[in-house]
């Protein structure tokens, strides 16, 4: 299964945004999401011709380049088969910048879990960047 995991630092909890098809423990303020992780295989199609697996990492692709485009040196991201960890400093994700990225990246995994319930799961992580992360 592809797991989603919201990185947030605690503040600004609102009640869950996730739709049917996410298993969320509450969603975040926009401005509080400070990464993600993604992790797995949607197991939803045929290796080469999983939509879904397909979608998320082109919507998670896209994040790291924009973060990377408007941040810089600043943004931290682990990326290997099957997984990518991407973290931005939870000061600097608070700019206009990184959280309107950071938001979009939510809306459409959210989106796409409605269009494809059971294709992948979504969770809000709290705590703080690992070390080395940010």
């Amino acid at each position: 299964m592809l797991k989603v995991r919201f990185l947030t630092d605690g503040e600004g909890y609102e009640k869950d945004r996730g739709g049917s098809g996410s298993r969320s423990r509450g969603a975040a303020n926009a401005s509080r999401l400070y990464g993600f992780e993604v992790e797995g295989h949607a197991g939803y199609g045929e290796y080469g011709k999983d939509i879904v697996c397909a979608g998320v990492s082109a919507i998670t692709q896209s994040c790291l380049l924009g973060l990377k485009e408007v941040l810089g040196d600043d943004v931290r991201y682990e990326k290997r088969s099957g997984y990518l960890r991407v973290n931005v400093h939870p000061c600097k994700a608070k700019e206009p910048g990184p959280s309107a990225i950071l938001r979009t990246l939510e809306m459409g995994l959210i989106s796409m879990s409605k269009a494809y319930p059971g294709g992948f799961s979504i969770e809000y992580v709290v705590g703080s960047p690992r070390p080395g992360d940010v």
